[in-house]
């Protein structure tokens, strides 16, 4: 007797648990709150049963300004779907975030460098994952030579109110912004017919080195900088002497003297130009 009703107990209790179970099940489908989510975050929020709402049904629910509740009653009335506030509001705060750049917190010689330094030694990409498109600028440089370059970029871009990722592969330094805004204000050809000394100084910063009391700026990948250097320097009546390979690379170089660098207005805005012994 004692053993039967102990049986009876134990599979009391485990029909009351698969009860309660079906009963938590019905719940989430009714107020469309998916179990997925509950798992995993990020996952898609479904609709009444379980089934995924339409994206029409999506856009519009983020379109719409009306309350929580009016916004149930005309899904429900066009679509015939019962969804959940919750599920509303899911939508409702999935909205585009673009971080706005302070450009007035930094100087105008500050920007046209760090355009200039994006000209020689930058690029920017789009990503996509299921979060959205991610725009990507990156500025590449060399780990050992270029150390104070890439600090003065740091410090702009922080000023600017991004916050930028630093990696180090082999003998890069490679600094990483994501930010819309940016990526649409950055060119790698020159945007202006008349460059300011600041934006030559970033280029030359980016391609140039030191070289016994001068400045070497070489240059194939973005012709159109490398003319516009030249072009720079021709208008101040101090043409510089310029060099063009053989082969099929387009690999150009100019040799920059220092008084010329001086006399130009570019010397106080480059890092290299004045670590120059």
């Amino acid at each position: 007797m004692h053993s039967n009703s102990e049986n009876r107990r134990s599979r009391f209790k485990v029909n009351n648990h698969r009860s309660l179970d079906n009963f938590l099940v019905k719940q989430r489908h009714i107020s469309g709150f998916p179990q997925s989510l509950e798992r995993r975050k990020g996952a898609k929020i479904t609709s009444q049963r379980g089934k995924r709402l339409h994206k029409e049904v999506i856009t519009f629910i983020k379109a719409e300004k009306l309350s929580y509740t009016k916004i149930q009653e005309k899904v429900e009335k066009r679509w015939g779907i019962k969804i959940a506030k919750s599920t509303v509001g899911y939508y409702k705060r999935q909205k585009p975030r673009i971080k706005a750049m302070h450009l007035e917190a930094i100087s105008q010689g500050d920007w046209h460098w760090l355009q200039g330094l994006f000209s020689a030694d930058g690029n920017k990409t789009i990503s996509k994952d299921k979060y959205g498109k991610h725009y990507i600028v990156r500025i590449s440089l060399d780990k050992q030579h270029d150390y104070m370059v890439a600090e003065k970029c740091i410090r702009i871009i922080k000023a600017i109110g991004l916050t930028p990722s630093v990696f180090s592969e082999g003998n890069c330094t490679r600094v990483k912004i994501s930010s819309k805004l940016l990526f649409n204000a950055l060119s790698k050809r020159p945007m202006e017919s008349n460059l300011l000394p600041a934006y030559i100084a970033g280029a030359i910063d980016g391609d140039g080195w030191i070289d016994k009391g001068a400045i070497q700026f070489g240059q194939s990948h973005v012709p159109e900088l490398f003319d516009a250097l030249v072009d720079f320097f021709s208008k101040l009546g101090t043409p510089v002497k310029q060099w063009s390979s053989k082969d099929k690379s387009a690999y150009r170089r100019m040799y920059i003297p220092y008084s010329i660098i001086k006399s130009s207005g570019v010397l106080p805005h480059s890092v290299k130009a004045q670590n120059i012994q």
